[in-house]
């Protein structure tokens, strides 16, 4: 059970990104050394990986790379979720089947209460209790929002790169959204950001927009429903390692993470996203780099 502190604060650590290679080079090896390091001191009480913890290109070995994931996150005792992204399980080289058969060995993973299995995505909602644990006062979505289109709707996306005809949420998880969600205060993570981010950008609170929003092409549908709901909701994704911006368009909080990897391209300083939930406070965000986290603890 995912309770809130006994001041109502329920605090989480949003990573993304990692891009662990194996066999590992330099930068992989500061990522694991860092990585570590942080989850050694981190204050939280949920770890959330929204995709792109391994490389499969080339000679990549996927299966390697999230042992060592695994092995690193099992160092600490927070509880831990973990979703998927676009290079997780590329050219065929790992299932996402076999990715969420290897969390058995997650000593922490912690599972939704509601869960969808389709067409391999795994999505889940988790509920946030009280301190007492008596009563529900917030919910997790944690969205697998998939890789890439399929080879037919591909050729039609003349006007986008093979690598980059990102996936679309299924109607399956969105109507299962609709379906299952409770009238509270929801919080989603997934990886790849919905189409709507390219208004947000519009309308940035913190933080940075400094490459194109990298979304789908197709709009899942997802936008309509939570524009539609009483209470507020925030929406967290990783994929592009430029952006860290928080937004709201439409009173819908669309932000990102902060990569959390060295492995990949990126400008800013690696660490993570800070997500702290209050039973009678907005939500509130900030960035923490690697760098910051040790000074705290120092």
């Amino acid at each position: 059970m995912l309770r809130c502190r006994s001041d109502g604060r329920f605090m989480i650590a949003h990573f993304t990104d990692l891009h662990i290679g194996y066999p590992n080079n330099e930068a992989d090896k500061r990522t694991i050394q860092e990585l570590t390091a942080c989850l050694k001191t981190l204050d939280a009480d949920l770890l959330i990986f929204t995709g792109d913890q391994i490389w499969c290109y080339g000679e990549n070995d996927p299966y390697q790379g999230f042992q060592q994931v695994i092995d690193c996150i099992n160092q600490c005792e927070i509880p831990v979720v973990i979703t998927y992204g676009n290079h997780d399980s590329e050219h065929g080289k790992i299932l996402r089947e076999e990715l969420r058969s290897m969390e058995q060995g997650l000593k922490n993973r912690v599972f939704g209460e509601q869960q969808l299995v389709t067409k391999e995505r795994l999505s889940e909602i988790f509920y946030i209790y009280e301190a007492t644990g008596q009563r529900i006062v917030k919910q997790l979505v944690v969205f697998d929002s998939g890789d890439y289109v399929s080879e037919k709707m591909a050729q039609q996306l003349i006007d986008k790169q093979t690598d980059n005809r990102y996936a679309y949420l299924y109607p399956e998880q969105v109507r299962w959204f609709e379906e299952c969600q409770l009238p509270l205060e929801t919080t989603i993570f997934l990886h790849i950001p919905l189409i709507e981010y390219q208004q947000a950008k519009n309308f940035i609170r913190t933080g940075q927009c400094l490459e194109p929003i990298c979304s789908s092409e197709i709009n899942s549908g997802l936008f309509s429903v939570l524009v539609e709901q009483e209470h507020a909701v925030n929406v967290f994704c990783g994929h592009d390692h430029d952006n860290d911006f928080t937004a709201e368009w439409l009173g819908v909080g669309l932000h990102y993470g902060r990569i959390s990897g060295y492995n990949v391209y990126g400008q800013f300083a690696r660490g993570y996203r800070q997500v702290v939930l209050s039973e009678d406070e907005p939500l509130t965000t900030r960035i923490m780099s690697y760098e910051q986290t040790r000074e705290i603890k120092s």
